[in-house]
């Protein structure tokens, strides 16, 4: 009986120690606000925010959707993260992408890093998160559009 009783003691201080760390931790946390320019619509938008360090975009520490800017991630520890926003124009809820994986609706990183040599990495759009807010900007790159075969122009009278 008595060890069990010891094993409780040491359980209930092992949480007095925990609750004030945790708090204390939570109280360093600022908010991050993401300003996403570039929006075609009112259709909703999707924040994936992973660690900077992971080597792609899954899995995800943190979701937010919605439609007004800024979106805020509330309470986030101070670190290095990377951000994806994506615009859902078919309201689907996921990012449409074409056979290719070319991205069929408006999407952006932090950092806003080129697209040219494909989806950056989180280590490309990484940026750091103190203990207060952070406010960053995010461009959304519309999707491409086809290209439109042009017919033949027709032999114009007195041409051959």
């Amino acid at each position: 009986m008595p060890q069990s009783l010891l094993q409780t003691v040491t359980r209930l201080c092992q949480l007095c120690l925990l609750v004030p760390l945790l708090a204390c931790q939570s109280l360093q946390a600022g908010d991050l606000l993401i300003d996403v320019e570039g929006k075609q619509d009112q259709a909703n938008l999707y924040l994936a925010l992973v660690p900077a360090d992971q080597q792609d975009w899954q899995p995800r520490l943190r979701e937010l959707q919605g439609t007004e800017t800024p979106l805020r991630l509330s309470d986030l520890p101070p670190g290095r993260y990377a951000v994806q926003v994506f615009q859902d124009s078919n309201g689907n809820g996921q990012l449409d992408l074409s056979p290719r994986g070319i991205p069929l609706e408006p999407m952006g990183f932090s950092g806003n890093p080129s697209l040219f040599g494909g989806k950056p990495t989180p280590q490309d759009s990484l940026f750091e998160h103190g203990t207060t807010d952070t406010l960053i900007s995010v461009r959304l790159h519309p999707p491409r559009k086809k290209k439109e075969h042009l017919a033949p122009a027709a032999p114009r009278n007195g041409d051959r």
